[in-house]
């Protein structure tokens, strides 16, 4: 015995010392730090040292020896769950290694103090074990109770992070750390159980462990620990259908009793030729019932590709395509869902925009895309080495450590499993991504090239269908404008013919009082040559010339007035009045034309209505060409009635606000030029209509009235708009104007707003000798 635990003592220090300069080999690889490891290995030395060194050199007290193994033990537990937990957190939060560091540096000062203070522990000697269950001291209750506790702890947490998972590969870390554990803490166990050569049963199970971490720790892609039971399965089933067939062929031959002569060797020949007939088709039959069972069964390359071919050919449209690809590789993976990423030229910053094309897998994942640069690893496996990545490979492979957050978390939300790259004459142009298996089971290497192989007869299919999706867009953006350019144009025409139509009324206008000037003049010269002249007469021809020229500077004044409205040039003085002031003064000069035309005009109201501040003599100008639109095109008999009401303010700190509604019963006006008769030199219907009576029925003006009062209103802050359910001279369904005015103009409105709608500049309320009024 004594020269089997030497030779266990060399094993020991051997392979600890081959696992330290490993660890230093593979330094950048390790997981968990370098350094943690190594205090992990060193830490195990230390528990086979105390167990295996001879009392001579080590300790020579049992007690002390089993203290100081306890010790050890504990120790060396701390630095293993640290390196267990690192592992098996995706997205280390840390709390939970600051949890297991408290418990273990807790479980290690009990275990200190109750050992010093308390009966000497004989850890690991004859009979200990079995002792501490039967009558527990408290030294062996806080020894034991916290590694079962940190035991449970460990499991617990191997075995929620193999169910939380998503990855298939991920869980087989996560079970093959599971194993680790149970291999460690079955060492320990038998370690500490007293007897001798269930000890060196222990050390030898603990240095597999320590072996086994070192593996998991230096190596992302741990040995398929599903893949191997189902092989250990399938061997042992064959094995024991074998021995079977066996037994009974040697079953029956003893039953027989054929002994050595002639007729039994031919019966054993017999027995051999059925048991291998009968053996052939069994093997069959089980490997069929465990390939369903327990196996995958090996995709056909060949027939997976040529389907999928197909079905990509027959996509056109880049939806189609994207569907078609999807449900054919979803259903030749045996993968629960697919997609297609776009890869998109960011510009000349070096980098691609990923996006996600959210149909098939991704039917939820509306725009969703991240920005990759081209010295990403990511995009340098993809696009210059044109080979398949997996997701596993991106948490856990170092070549991706560096690769940006955004990245990272880009390609986990997506909830793939593997992805290979689309490319076309040596240019990445999609991505096709594949989802996890339906039977839970790793992305192989085998896999993983069919991935690819489908992913190169993407290519052309894919390039293809976004050339047409491009196509259709830039017919699309092509015909939208030409709409708008259509628009346009017929704008650009309806505004000819405005400018056309206020040529033919401004001359009409203008032609009407200058021939009455020539006229009277020539008059006045001819009886004054005769000598025919009375006072009547002279009278007479003035007034009738007074009117001609009144009717030219009126127009001459609205011009003005809008040309002052194109370049912002009207000047606003303010003082404090009221709108029944403002509206009186607007409707009194037009008393005579409403009598004329036989209207009836009301104002309800303005009494105790707040005062304002405004521009007297352009705000009774505005409302008076909007009351003179209403008598324009209201017929003889019809009403127009004038109301207001005070708006309060809708916030607190806002202004008050006064809403006055003028409405007619006249003709009405269209929906579609509710807006336009507030353009420059637009009428709403025939010139030709024209009458040169101011406000004759139907006879309208140059088209300016309006635009004047929208610039005057909205110089003091306020609204404009028209109200009207159409336009009919059978019906009339009548027009109202709304003017909503606030009680205090702002500071931005000292100056009208130009007739484009941009803001004008506070302008100083001291007289301007440019300023001019016209009513």
């Amino acid at each position: 015995m004594d020269s089997l635990v030497s030779a266990i003592l060399v094993v020991s220090v051997v392979v600890h010392g081959l696992l330290l300069i490993y660890v230093q080999m593979r330094g950048r690889d390790v997981h968990a730090g370098r350094g943690l490891l190594i205090l992990s290995i060193l830490l195990s030395l230390v528990v086979s040292l105390i167990v295996l060194l001879p009392r001579e050199i080590g300790l020579t007290d049992a007690s002390g020896r089993g203290f100081a193994l306890s010790l050890a033990i504990i120790v060396f537990l701390i630095p293993f769950g640290v390196v267990v937990m690192t592992d098996l957190q995706r997205t280390p939060s840390g709390s939970l290694v600051r949890g297991w560091l408290v418990l273990g540096v807790a479980w290690l000062l009990a275990a200190a103090t109750t050992g010093i203070s308390g009966q000497p522990m004989a850890v690991g000697q004859p009979g200990w074990l079995v002792g501490a269950l039967a009558a527990p001291d408290t030294a062996s209750l806080v020894f034991l109770g916290g590694g079962v506790i940190a035991s449970l702890i460990l499991l617990f947490s191997a075995f929620y992070s193999f169910y939380a998972t998503l990855l298939p590969e991920v869980a087989n870390r996560a079970l093959f750390w599971v194993l680790d554990i149970a291999v460690v803490l079955m060492g320990i166990v038998l370690t500490i159980s007293g007897s001798q050569g269930l000890v060196l049963l222990g050390l030898l199970s603990l240095q597999a462990g320590i072996t086994g971490m070192t593996y998991g720790q230096t190596t992302f892609r741990v040995f398929d620990i599903r893949n191997g039971l189902n092989r250990a399965l399938r061997t042992l089933f064959l094995a024991a259908i074998t021995g079977l067939l066996i037994y009974g062929a040697l079953y029956i031959e003893s039953r027989l009793e054929l002994g050595n002569s002639a007729e039994g060797a031919v019966v054993l020949a017999g027995l051999a030729l059925g048991v291998a007939l009968l053996y052939v088709p069994v093997r069959q039959l089980v490997e069929g019932i465990l390939n369903r069972l327990i196996a995958d069964s090996v995709t056909d390359v060949a027939q997976a590709t040529r389907k999928y071919s197909q079905q990509v050919s027959q996509g056109v449209e880049l939806d189609q395509l994207i569907q078609a690809s999807s449900d054919t590789l979803s259903t030749v993976m045996r993968a629960r869902r697919s997609g297609l990423i776009l890869v998109n030229e960011e510009g000349a910053n070096g980098s691609v925009d990923l996006t996600v094309m959210p149909r098939a897998g991704f039917a939820d994942m509306q725009g969703k895309k991240v920005t990759v640069p081209k010295t990403s690893p990511i995009y340098q496996q993809l696009a210059t080495y044109h080979a398949p990545l997996s997701q596993f490979d991106l948490e856990f492979s170092p070549k991706y450590r560096a690769i940006s957050e955004a990245e990272r978390q880009f390609f986990r939300e997506l909830q793939m499993s593997a992805y290979a790259p689309v490319v076309v004459e040596n240019t990445l142009i999609g991505i096709l991504a594949c989802g996890p298996k339906a039977n839970d089971a790793p992305f192989y290497p085998r896999d993983l090239e069919l991935l690819a192989t489908m992913a190169t007869q993407t290519g052309v299919a894919l390039r293809n269908a976004r050339l047409l999706a491009d196509l259709r867009h830039l017919n699309h953006n092509i015909s939208s404008l030409n709409k708008e350019m259509e628009e346009a144009n017929q704008q650009l025409e309806k505004l000819d013919a405005v400018k056309t139509d206020f040529v033919t009324i401004a001359s009409h206008e203008l032609r009407t009082p200058l021939a009455q000037l020539r006229g009277y003049t020539d008059i006045v010269d001819a009886l004054n040559e005769q000598g025919m002249l009375d006072q009547d007469q002279v009278a007479g021809m003035v007034a009738n010339l007074r009117k001609a020229t009144e009717r030219m500077e009126e127009l001459i004044a609205a011009m003005l007035d809008v040309s002052q409205l194109d370049v912002n040039a009207m000047d606003l003085r303010f003082t404090q009045t009221t709108p029944e002031t403002v509206i009186r003064m607007a409707i009194e000069p037009l008393n005579d034309a409403i009598k004329q035309r036989k209207l009836s005009l009301s104002a309800r109201g303005l009494r105790g209505l707040p005062m304002i501040e405004a521009d007297m003599q352009r705000l009774v100008q505005a409302f008076r060409n909007i009351v003179v639109n209403a008598i324009k095109f209201t017929p003889d008999g019809g009403r127009i009635e004038i109301t207001a009401v005070t708006n309060p303010a809708e916030t607190p700190g806002g202004k008050d606000h006064i809403l006055v509604a003028i409405t007619d019963t006249g003709v009405g006006i269209d929906k579609n030029n509710l807006e336009l008769i507030f353009q420059k030199f637009y009428r709403a219907y025939d010139p030709g209509l024209h009458s040169t009576g101011t406000y004759k029925f139907m006879g309208a003006g140059p088209g300016l009235g309006l635009t004047i009062a929208k610039g005057v209103i909205e110089g003091h802050g306020g609204k404009i708009w028209a109200e009207s359910s159409g336009h009919s001279t059978e019906t009339f369904p009548g027009t109202t104007f709304y003017v909503l005015l606030p009680v205090t103009p702002p500071e931005t409105a000292r100056r009208v707003m130009s007739f484009e709608g941009q803001p004008s500049e506070t302008v100083s309320s001291e007289p301007t000798l440019a300023h001019s009024r016209t009513s």
